[in-house]
């Protein structure tokens, strides 16, 4: 067995293995970059679709609000309707 040869595989398979390790270690941290962005991108987005939901709460809040407004609106405009429906029917005769 010829050690010198047995000493360059070694160093040969040795640097290799920390080239690859190297690499390993740069997708790593490339990774965690990653991470660390998908991360701020999804708290913005929870923060956005929080704010919708509460402006979906006011604005049916509001919009029943306006509904009942319009329910009274017409109730008096009916009732002013009849009155002067029979004022007219009584002048009218």
């Amino acid at each position: 067995m010829d050690i010198e040869k047995t000493m360059q595989f070694i160093l040969e398979t040795q640097a290799r293995l920390e080239a690859s390790s190297q690499k390993h270690d740069e997708q790593i941290a490339e990774n965690a970059r990653q991470i660390q962005e998908h991360s701020r991108m999804i708290r913005q987005l929870v923060d956005v679709s929080l704010s919708l939901v509460h402006h979906g709460e006011e604005t049916d809040r509001r919009i029943r609000e306006l509904a009942e407004a319009q329910a009274r609106t017409d109730y008096k405009l009916n009732a002013l309707i009849d009155t002067v429906d029979k004022l007219v029917r009584r002048n009218g005769n």
